[in-house]
């Protein structure tokens, strides 16, 4: 006759080991849905291809404890690791549909450059969100990858990008922007006179 072996143990040895991993946002981001909108949508791919792109680096390690549980005996690049996990939290947060400013400014000049940034998105993002996403991301990838020493030359890559996506962006929301401006300076030229001939309409 057969034994019958207890899997118990082996039950709280694998919900042991589950508990000893802490899943990243790198690891959630293949398992949520991008979002509807296109230029979050746009937006959610640039981070995501952002993200992919330090490979591995930025997942779960699935390593042992020690025995007093006090530290992981697991070895990732936690610079690398953060910056794969900065952009994977931005495509999160775009599925969960938060909104997501571009990065901070470093100082005067380029706060000048969020800000141009920031009035072309304001109509890009409806208008062109494709190259609105792809102006934002080159800023982000500027900023972020700055802050890894191994990342300068990568950081630089987009800032140049970032000089050619934002000068395209700003060129084409420049007569969206205009043509929206003549037309509310036409309702405001035409509203009192409207209220007159409907002032008049009344009297009679």
């Amino acid at each position: 006759m057969a034994k019958r072996i207890d899997a118990r143990p082996l039950l709280v040895l694998v919900l042991a080991l589950a508990g000893c991993v802490n899943f990243s946002a790198l690891d959630n981001l293949d398992t949520v849905t991008p979002p509807s909108d296109p230029f979050e949508a746009a937006l959610f791919k640039n981070f995501a291809f952002l993200a992919h792109s330090f490979g591995l680096v930025g997942q779960a390690q699935y390593g042992a404890f020690d025995q007093e549980a006090s530290r992981s005996i697991s070895r990732t690049d936690d610079d690398l690791a953060s910056l794969a996990n900065a952009y994977a939290d931005k495509a999160l947060r775009l599925s969960r549909e938060e909104v997501v400013d571009p990065e901070p400014s470093l100082d005067i000049k380029t706060h000048e450059q969020r800000d141009r940034l920031a009035r072309a998105l304001n109509t890009g993002r409806e208008a062109f969100p494709r190259d609105a996403a792809r102006a934002q991301a080159d800023w982000d990838c500027w900023h972020l990858n700055a802050t890894v020493t191994s990342q300068l030359p990568a950081s630089e890559a987009c800032r140049k990008s970032f000089e050619i996506t934002l000068p395209r962006l700003e060129a084409e929301v420049a007569p969206v922007v205009a043509a929206k401006a003549k037309a509310d300076a036409e309702r405001k030229k035409a509203g009192p006179a409207q209220n007159d001939s409907a002032d008049d309409s009344e009297k009679l």
